[in-house]
């Protein structure tokens, strides 16, 4: 499977502690990001934004052996 990376853009976020305990205990103190944006990632794709409008697909759905190299 291959690789994808992303532009990161640093941001400041205002969390209640409450809420940074239950990331911290999900995900650990350095990975916090990465949770926020899985879960930022799913809530769009639900409301049929842009970042949900296509489906996810993987080698699986190609149509034929060349397509799949």
């Amino acid at each position: 499977m291959p690789m994808v990376m992303f532009m990161a853009k640093k941001t400041t976020i205002l969390l209640r502690d409450d809420v940074y305990q239950v990331l911290k205990e999900k995900a650990g103190a350095k990975n916090i990001s990465n949770l926020i944006n899985q879960i930022i990632i799913e809530y769009f794709a639900k409301e049929g934004s842009m970042l949900g409008a296509m489906k996810k697909v993987d080698t699986s759905d190609l149509r034929n052996h060349r397509d799949h190299m």
